[in-house]
């Protein structure tokens, strides 16, 4: 029986360091080809709250294809500071909670009771990168976008994120497999002088608003503790749904619920957050339909 590792954070790190600053500082997450790497970038998303917002194909496919290397947004390398330990496998849900000092949270609901459980903690991590500001003003000017700006003070600092702990804890049925990845927000530092809702204004500008849509739009948020999320909105196995009191985002392979909720597929994925809390919940077998993951999902606690 495999670990209940989350694999696409731990072989995906050098991806994450390079999209999480684009994610971070611009709200640029649509750069690279969503179809192939949204299931990785979604576990960079830290913020107490994450919008997501729906992108038309016409600027996803605008986005992909400009002539413009994405790396070229960062001065060097980002820099890892702090590597994370090798994941490992405890014998309980307390224990891992006393590993990474804070509460943790199970679902109440299964399709039948799991024949067993493992939990593997994750432990934090720091890496740090500098944004290019001239790059990324050309990024702007490629798209026409002319009544925003990068600051020149984004450049002058490295930003610097801390991640927490995490936890993994994988429930293994008769005929299901269920893992439930749960962590706290980082601490994100940023270099003086940045105004966030310049920068979030920027990003909302990078994924097809109006000049009307985005200032409208970014007075209503706090961009101190809010993140946007783009995806496709013409994408039917990516869609927006409600756990709770707050929005996630659904993905899964195989053909939609039918009007019973039965459900034939090859893996499901779900993404929310709760406060400074964020929740990937994936499962695998014919047990699984969109709404039974959502009511697992809202089961947690």
């Amino acid at each position: 029986m495999p670990n209940p590792e989350i694999p696409w954070f731990q072989r995906y790190r050098s991806l994450f360091v390079g999209i999480a600053a684009v994610v971070i500082v611009l709200g640029l997450l649509a750069l690279p080809p969503v179809r192939a790497v949204a299931d990785q970038l979604l576990m960079v998303f830290r913020a107490q709250r994450v919008m997501f917002v729906p992108v038309s194909s016409e600027r996803m496919d605008q986005l992909e294809n400009l002539d413009f290397d994405g790396t070229t947004l960062f001065i060097g390398e980002p820099e890892v500071l702090q590597e994370p330990a090798e994941p490992r496998l405890v014998a309980s849900l307390d224990e891992a909670a006393d590993a990474v000092g804070y509460p943790l949270h199970q679902p109440t609901i299964f399709p039948t009771t799991p024949l067993s459980t493992e939990h593997v903690v994750n432990d934090r991590g720091s890496f740090q990168f500098q944004v290019n500001v001239d790059t990324s003003r050309e990024l702007l000017a490629l798209l026409d976008i002319q009544d925003v700006t990068i600051p020149d003070e984004l450049g002058e600092h490295p930003i610097t994120v801390d991640t927490s702990a995490s936890v993994g804890s994988a429930y293994y049925g008769e005929d299901y497999h269920l893992t439930l990845h749960q962590g706290r927000t980082p601490d994100v530092a940023l270099p003086d002088g940045v105004d966030l809702s310049q920068l979030g204004k920027a990003a909302l500008r990078v994924l097809g608003m109006t000049p009307e849509q985005a200032e409208t739009l970014s007075r209503q948020i706090d961009w101190s503790t809010t993140l946007i999320f783009p995806f496709p909105s013409d994408i039917d196995t990516i869609s927006q749904v409600t756990i709770g009191e707050t929005q996630g985002l659904l993905m899964h392979s195989g053909d939609d619920d039918d009007d019973s909720g039965a459900h034939q597929q090859q893996w499901t994925h779900l993404y929310w957050q709760n406060g400074d809390r964020f929740y990937i919940l994936r499962a695998t077998g014919r047990e699984f339909g969109n709404r039974n993951l959502m009511e697992i999902a809202e089961s947690v606690r």
